[in-house]
């Protein structure tokens, strides 16, 4: 795991060199093992790097290849790199180093921009190819390690994080408000936007061409997951498979030359890993898990639960941090705005895991494969609902407005905004189910004519959630394909990479393997979300391994109480920093609004943490923008 950065000058003039490694030395955190650089007239590129597999200083970055021909700069691992070597090795390629960076390189020279196909892993990489005169990007399937890039008259250059950008003279720094715009509705900033204005990300599973004969750029899209559903197959044969890709996933991703580790939450899918981890291993698993002091948010006993059954050596760590300090470290950290509440924990918990090992497991994915968020079956109920008698739907409608006038409440709320949704097209319902600030609270926010200038912005959710919908065969498949092309890359990838490689620590997702992703979009949905079930079939092939608590318990990931703390422990923190009137936040919204809104949350019981969570942070990151 490392950090890969590069400029290219499309007029032909030389790169400097001290810009180049000073982009390079902002991304020493995710790679305290070393670093170089490699100059090329017209490009350069930059590493640093995380030793993990192969750490001897023949898999050291920039790697130029044997007939000098071609320069690599890779962040990631590529998990089948022992059969591509085998592969390669049988057409003649020779190989100095034992590690898959080399592999990476030969399998480029050997099939061209064709090689992303043969790879099975978690990847960002740029070649330059001096015979074409032109470099070549590409990004994982699923949007695991990150490119950030940024062209300015005749200048190109990418990084893994915008810090490295920035450092650049030309790099553009004014605020995009549309993008602002987004984030309050999902919390992260959806592809390809940052949060600045001219600085993109290259979206998941994409590539990119600089050719530097014509002084252009170009991106395109190399795969597609479909819910092509095949109906042929029995649930014995669909148990059958899955079990034996998420066996091999798993195993793939033990391998590393340096000691590896497991997040362990307490939840189905990360005491998965772990088990599959332990009956694969002759040793005891590392286990690491956060909790809080709070009960209910705490599953530390459900994460001991399994630590136990598998005899591992487990960490538990229990953290009530102090949210007004880490504030700014977060922001410095995720550089984008970006308020996903499960942020805390993730990221104090690979700073304690690093502590320990280099390389940790997770359960990232198992939601997104097996139907796992509690937003399917309310999907699925609100078409049916939908198809109601009117009256019946007036009448409820009427009772929820009522209940919310009674006692504002978090149940009244989410009540009434199910209701509201009844009978919205696909786009606008599922928007309103996975939205944090509505359309409506936004505009209650926003100064007067804000709210008009991002008209587009919803024709943009529209297009978005389309396309989504005529690749699934039922709505439940819809909404997967939408998560996956927007939460997932955007959000938990986010989230796990700039949390891990904030603290040189590697983070690998056996559940978001390729393989797995393609076979479990091909079963029919009622496999997944059977009834009100959800994770139907992967509850069916771990009933044998897991305690049958575990596979029934509530899910609630890495949480912490935000909410108490925002009522109490840190009350004046939040009014002090939201209703500052110098706050750059008012460049948007209506103090007044603001004053409004906060009233309304510490006098109902109407649970607003992570709008205020949001607030805080985009509060935060604008004044380091200033």
């Amino acid at each position: 795991m490392c950090g890969i950065c590069g400029i290219v000058k499309l007029d032909g003039s030389e790169v400097d060199g001290v810009l180049l490694q000073r982009m390079t030395d902002a991304l020493s955190h995710r790679g305290p093992d070393g670093g170089g650089v490699c100059l090329e007239r017209a490009v350069g590129l930059g590493h640093r790097r995380l030793s993990v597999i192969d750490v001897s200083a023949a898999a050291q970055q920039p790697m130029i290849s044997q007939d000098n021909n071609h320069v690599l700069v890779f962040n990631g691992e590529i998990y089948n790199f022992q059969a591509l070597r085998s592969m390669l090795e049988k057409r003649g390629c020779r190989f100095v180093s034992s590690g898959d960076t080399e592999v990476l390189l030969a399998l480029y020279q050997e099939f061209g921009e064709n090689c992303l196909q043969y790879l099975r892993g978690m990847f960002a990489f740029a070649v330059f190819d001096k015979k074409k005169h032109c470099l070549f990007l590409a990004r994982d399937r699923v949007g695991k390690k990150p490119i950030k890039f940024f062209h300015a008259g005749t200048t190109f250059a990418f990084a893994s994080e915008m810090k490295a950008l920035r450092t650049l003279p030309e790099c553009p720094t004014a605020v995009d408000t549309e993008a602002i715009h987004h984030f309050l509705t999902m919390m992260y900033v959806p592809s390809p936007c940052t949060g600045i204005a001219g600085i993109e990300k290259l979206p998941a599973a994409h590539w990119m061409r600089v050719d530097l004969t014509a002084g252009r750029v170009s991106k395109g899209r190399y795969w597609q997951l479909k819910n092509t559903v095949d109906h042929s197959r029995s649930l014995p044969e669909w148990e059958e498979d899955v079990r034996a890709i998420l066996t091999e996933s798993v195993r793939l991703r033990m391998v590393a030359d340096v000691p590896v580790g497991a997040f362990l939450s307490g939840g189905v899918d990360s005491a998965a890993v772990v088990a599959f981890m332990a009956k694969q291993s002759d040793r005891p698993i590392e286990t690491f898990s956060i909790g809080s002091p709070e009960e209910s948010h705490n599953e530390l006993p459900d994460a001991e639960r399994i630590a136990k059954l598998y005899c591992t050596n487990h960490h538990p760590i229990v953290l009530e941090p102090d949210i007004v300090c880490l504030l700014d470290e977060l922001v410095t950290a995720y550089e984008e705005p970006f308020a996903d509440p499960s942020v805390i924990p993730t990221y104090l918990l690979a700073r304690e895991t690093k502590k320990n090992v280099t390389v940790a497991l997770s359960g990232d994915g198992g939601d997104e494969n097996f139907a796992g968020y509690v937003r399917y079956p309310i999907l699925r109920f609100s078409e049916r609902w939908a198809h109601m008698p009117s009256l019946l739907h007036s009448l409820t409608r009427m009772g929820t407005e009522a209940l919310l006038a009674l006692r504002e409440d978090t149940f009244s709320y989410r009540c009434h905004r199910f209701q509201s949704s009844i009978g919205l097209p696909w786009p606008q319902r599922y928007l309103n189910y996975i939205s944090f600030f509505t359309e409506e609270e936004k505009r209650q926010l926003y100064k007067k004519g804000v709210a008009e200038a991002f008209q587009r912005t919803d024709d943009w959710y529209a297009h978005l959630t389309s396309e989504a919908r005529l690749r699934g065969d039922d709505l439940v498949h819809s909404a997967m394909s939408m998560d996956r092309d927007t939460y997932l890359a955007d959000d938990l990838m986010t989230k796990m990479d700039l949390g891990t490689m904030a603290h040189g620590l590697e983070a690998r997702s056996p559940f978001l393997d390729h393989e797995l992703l393609e076979c479990t979009a091909r079963m029919p949905s009622t496999v997944k979300l059977h009834g009100r079930h959800r994770k139907w079939i992967l509850k069916r092939i771990l009933k044998d391994i897991l305690p049958s608590e575990t596979l029934s318990k509530k899910k609630s990931g890495f949480r912490l109480p935000l909410n108490r703390w925002f009522r109490t422990d840190v009350r004046s923190f939040v009014t002090e920093r939201l209703l500052d009137a110098k706050s750059p936040l008012y460049t948007m919204f209506e103090y007044a609004s603001m004053e409004r809104f906060l009233h309304r949350y510490y006098t109902s019981d109407i649970d607003y943490s992570d709008h205020l969570w949001a607030l805080l942070w985009l509060d935060a990151w604008l004044r380091k923008q200033s």
